[in-house]
C-alpha cells in the first residue's frame, strides 16, 4: 500500500532535540497542532496517552502523536531518560488527513522495521550533535528514511492503520497537495488565488476554504511563508543584498518584502545577515 506521492511529500522539521529528563520531572497533559515523533533512546519513563492509565515506556520505544492527541510524561523517582523529539508539519499521505499518520495508538509496534527506525533516530542525534557541513539537509534525508520505515511497519500490521478518508475528502486532499506542490515550486513567480483556482478548474472561494481547513492558513499566506522562509535561508547563507534576495523570492518591492519579513520573524532582514568577520 503506497501512501506517499514522491512529488508532493516534503515534510518540514519544526524542531529536533534529544534531552535527558531527570527524575521526578512531571509534564502537563498537552497536545500539538502538528505531528510529533518521540523515541526513548536510553533509560525508562512513564507516559499518559489520552485517558489511558499510566504506561511504563522503556528504551527502544517509538511514539507518534498526531495533532490533537493528548499526552504527558512523568519521570519516576530514581530514573532518567534520554529521548529524541521531532516536531513535523507539511506531512501529506494519500487518503489521510493532512499532517496525520495512519496509527491508531501513539505507541508504535513496527515489527521487523522497528530496529531500523531506532538506527535512524540515533543517526539524527549524531547529526544534531556534530553539526557537520549541511547537517540539516542530512537530518531531513535521514528523517525521510525513518518515516518510510514507520509506514512499512504500520502497513505490515493493518490493525494499527486507521480508516481512509472518504472519496470527497480524498479529492479535497489531492487539491490541497497539488496547491502546496505548485506553491513550493513556483513561489518566485507572480501567483494569485484566481490563477491557482483556475489551474484546477475550481472557484477561488472553494479552493481557499478547503486549503485553510487543511493547513490552517490561506493559499496566499502559505505562499508568503514559503517566500520568506527561502529568503531567510538566503540571507543566512548567500552573499546577496536584501534587494537581491527580495527579487529572488518573488518580491518586486524590497520595502514590502522587509515589512512582511519583520511581521513574520519579528526582525528586519538586515538583522539576520551574517555579521562581518574581523
Amino acid at each position: 500500500m503506497n501512501l506517499v506521492n514522491p512529488r508532493t511529500f516534503n515534510p518540514e522539521i519544526i524542531y529536533l532535540f534529544d534531552p535527558w529528563t531527570q527524575a521526578e520531572s512531571h509534564g502537563e497533559m498537552h497536545h500539538h497542532d502538528f505531528l510529533e515523533i518521540s523515541v526513548l533512546l536510553e533509560g525508562e519513563s512513564t507516559y499518559y496517552f489520552e485517558k489511558e492509565p499510566a504506561k511504563k515506556i522503556r528504551a527502544g520505544s517509538v511514539m507518534l502523536f498526531n495533532p490533537g492527541v493528548d499526552h504527558c510524561e512523568l519521570q519516576p523517582k530514581g530514573t532518567r531518560s534520554h529521548q529524541l523529539h521531532i516536531g513535523l508539519k507539511n506531512i501529506s499521505l494519500e487518503g489521510f488527513k493532512r499532517n496525520f499518520f495512519p496509527n491508531k495508538h501513539p505507541l508504535l509496534e513496527l515489527g521487523k522495521y522497528h530496529h531500523q527506525v531506532l538506527e535512524k533516530a540515533w543517526q539524527l542525534v549524531r547529526e544534531s550533535s556534530e553539526e557537520r557541513d549541511e547537517f540539516q539537509l542530512m537530518q531531513k534525508a535521514v528523517l525521510m528514511e525513518m518515516l518510510v520505515y514507520i509506514l512499512r511497519g504500520l502497513n505490515e500490521d493493518h490493525i494499527n492503520v486507521v480508516p481512509y478518508l472518504s472519496k470527497s475528502q480524498r479529492r479535497q486532499q489531492q487539491i490541497v497537495n497539488y496547491t502546496v506542490y505548485y506553491l513550493e515550486n513556483h513561489y518566485k513567480e507572480e501567483i494569485t488565488l484566481e490563477k491557482l483556482a483556475q489551474d484546477q478548474f475550481l472557484s477561488p472561494t472553494y479552493l481557499s476554504k478547503i486549503f485553510k481547513e487543511a493547513t490552517g492558513i490561506s493559499p496566499i499566506n502559505y505562499l508568503i511563508e514559503i517566500r520568506l522562509k527561502r529568503a531567510k535561508d538566503m540571507l543566512n547563507n548567500d552573499n546577496l543584498t536584501i534587494k537581491e534576495v527580495a527579487s529572488a523570492v518573488g518580491y518586486q518591492d524590497a520595502y514590502h518584502f522587509s515589512k512582511s519579513f519583520k511581521k513574520l520573524y519579528g526582525v528586519s532582514p538586515s538583522g539576520v545577515l551574517p555579521k562581518p568577520k574581523n
